[in-house]
């Protein structure tokens, strides 16, 4: 994604998060916090092998947030995230998913409470390879995609920075089924290569997320 599409992305996520809130600030967000739906954007930064060699890919992307119960929380997420390969191929991610949090420690920070819990869930990714230098051989495409999903567990934190406005920072590991590219450079020649079964890929995410409380789908029951 091009830096100013991404930056316009991100302004209109966060605008249109705070007017929903401005329009839901009547509410208590206070109490228990079971039954919250927040939104907000998402960077992220992935380690890939490919070839035998390991790359960086960065992106962003969008998520929901909603708390189940009071110490159990979940994200439901999109990332676009492209990676360069050994400046052969330009390689694009798609990854939708969600994430179970349960809240396992929680830390006194001033009024606030940093909220540590490790994470599982599920993720499907589409992957585009495009060539992007040399000679393209002329027998093999100039691109070549694949479908994959994945099982993912890792850790993380949340930070609340006000009543509204949580942080979060989350590590996973995503382990990958679906077919597999390669990548071939002969004589200048680029080739995508597309592997017949399945393969196993997995690759390491790194994600910084801000989320807004916009409004509780569920009220506590009164005992």
């Amino acid at each position: 994604m091009k830096p100013y599409l991404r930056n316009i992305a991100i302004v209109f996520v966060f605008t249109l998060a705070h007017l929903l809130s401005q329009a839901q600030e009547g509410q208590n967000t206070k109490g228990d916090a079971a039954g919250y739906l927040s939104m907000g954007a998402r960077t992220c930064n992935s380690i890939f092998t490919t070839n035998g060699k390991r790359f960086v890919g960065t992106g962003m992307g969008g998520q929901f947030a909603l708390r189940i119960a009071k110490d159990f929380n979940s994200h439901w997420f999109a990332d676009w995230i492209t990676s360069n390969i050994n400046n052969l191929a330009e390689r694009n991610d798609f990854h939708s998913g969600f994430s179970m949090m349960p809240e396992v420690i929680s830390i006194p920070l001033g009024v606030k409470r940093v909220s540590l819990f490790p994470l599982a869930g599920f993720c499907i990714d589409y992957t585009k390879f495009t060539v992007t230098t040399g000679k393209k051989a002329s027998s093999s495409p100039n691109y070549a995609e694949r479908y994959s999903f994945a099982a993912q567990a890792g850790c993380g934190a949340t930070i609340p920075v006000s009543d509204r406005l949580d942080f979060s920072l989350e590590a996973h590991y995503m382990l990958h089924v679906g077919t597999d590219v390669d990548i071939e450079l002969n004589d200048n020649e680029v080739r995508l290569i597309k592997q017949r079964g399945n393969n196993l890929e997995g690759h390491f995410v790194l994600a910084l997320s801000m989320d807004f409380k916009l409004f509780k789908l569920w009220q506590k029951k009164a005992s």
